[in-house]
């Protein structure tokens, strides 16, 4: 697993301050949730020339639970990159060297 650079590494700190619920919300359920549905829909359109109200909620509903899971474990794996990044980070500085009297 490659670790983050220090430009991501800021912008997830930034990102991460919304916390893990509003970021699974946002990111997963109403950016995957949706598009995915807006493209499937656009699919059964151009296919069928038909459009089912149905489909649509259970669209909704599938690729939301999906995008959940999408954005949980999109986190969780920014969360052990930055992990590393800060461990790297922190093992590359160099030591406080002693003063000698």
């Amino acid at each position: 697993m490659s670790t983050m650079n220090e430009a991501q590494a800021a912008k997830w700190r930034a990102k991460r301050t919304m916390g893990k619920g509003k970021y699974v919300v946002y990111y997963g359920m109403l950016m995957w949730g949706l598009l995915l549905t807006l493209l499937f829909t656009v699919v059964e359109l151009l296919s069928q020339q038909t459009f089912s109200m149905t489909w649509l909620y259970i669209r909704l509903a599938v690729f939301g639970i999906i995008g959940f899971f999408i954005a949980n474990f999109g986190w969780d794996a920014k969360e052990i990159k930055l992990t590393e990044f800060d461990k790297l980070k922190e093992a590359s500085r160099p030591s406080p060297s002693k003063k000698k009297r």
